[in-house]
C-alpha cells in the first residue's frame, strides 16, 4: 500500500519534479498519508477502502502545487539581483535566470549553478571552488580576482566572459567551445582545454603546464599562446 501511495503522488507531481520545494513537498505529504493509511488500517478498514480514503484526505493539491511553481518561476526570473558578501556555501541555484547577477565578495563553494542562465553576472573576489556550472550561460559574465578549484564548467557557454585573474588550477574546460573570452592573468596551471575551440581568445598569462591536445583555434588565439610558451603541438590552427 505504501507504494501504491507513492506511486500515486508520482504521478500527481511529475511535472514538477525539478522544482526542490515541490519534492519537498511530496515528501512530507508521503509520510503524512502513510501514517493515515495506517491510522485507518488500524481502525478496521481493509487495504482498499483505507487507500481510497487516504486519497480522498489529500483534497485540491493542484492549487497549492501551482502556487508553489510560480512563486519559484517569479524567483527564477529576476534581473539584476545583488547577492554580494552573501554566505551563500552549498546553495541551490538550479536553473535559475539572474541576468546582470551581483555575487561579489561572496562565498559560493560547493552552489549549484547548473543549467543557469548568468548572463552578464559578476563574480568578483568570491569562492567558486567545486561550484557547479552544468550547462550554464556564462556569455558575458565576469569571474574576476576568484578561487574556481575543482569547479565544474561541463557543457557551458563561453561568450565574451572573463576571467581576469581568477585561479583555475586543475580545472577542466574540455570540449568547449571559447568566443571572445579573456583568460588574463588567471591560474591555468595543470588547466585542461582538450578538444576546446578557440575564437579569438586572450591568454595573457603563466600556460606552460595548461593543457591544449586537440584544441582547434584561430591564429591570433594561436599566436598569443605560443608567445606565452604553451604547448601547442598537438592542437589545430584555423
Amino acid at each position: 500500500m505504501n507504494e501504491r501511495l507513492r506511486r500515486y503522488l508520482d504521478s500527481v507531481f511529475s511535472p514538477y519534479e525539478d522544482l526542490k520545494q515541490i519534492q519537498e513537498l511530496k515528501e512530507e505529504l508521503l509520510y503524512d498519508l502513510q501514517e493515515k493509511l495506517s491510522d485507518l488500517k488500524k481502525e478496521g478498514y481493509d487495504d482498499e477502502a483505507a487507500y481510497l480514503l487516504t486519497i480522498e484526505s489529500i483534497g485540491e493539491i493542484s492549487e497549492l502545487i501551482e502556487s508553489i511553481n510560480s512563486q519559484t518561476v517569479q524567483l527564477q526570473q529576476k534581473v539584476g539581483m545583488d547577492f554580494s558578501k552573501s554566505n551563500l556555501e552549498n546553495s541551490d541555484f538550479k536553473s535559475t535566470s539572474v541576468h546582470d547577477g551581483q555575487f561579489n565578495y561572496s562565498n559560493l563553494k560547493g552552489s549549484d549553478f547548473s543549467y543557469s542562465d548568468l548572463t552578464n553576472s559578476s563574480f568578483k573576489c568570491s569562492s567558486l571552488d567545486q561550484v557547479n556550472f552544468t550547462g550554464a550561460n556564462l556569455s558575458g559574465a565576469q569571474i574576476v580576482k576568484s578561487s574556481a578549484r575543482k569547479a565544474i564548467f561541463t557543457d557551458c557557454i563561453f561568450e565574451n566572459t572573463t576571467f581576469k585573474y581568477s585561479d583555475f588550477t586543475g580545472v577542466s574546460f574540455d570540449n568547449l567551445t571559447f568566443n571572445g573570452v579573456v583568460f588574463d592573468y588567471a591560474g591555468l596551471r595543470k588547466t585542461t582545454f582538450r578538444n576546446a575551440v578557440f575564437n579569438n581568445v586572450s591568454f595573457k598569462t603563466d600556460v606552460k603546464k595548461t593543457i591544449f591536445d586537440g584544441a582547434t583555434m584561430d591564429k591570433l588565439t594561436y599566436a598569443l599562446l605560443k608567445s606565452y610558451k604553451a604547448d601547442l603541438s598537438n592542437v589545430t590552427v584555423r
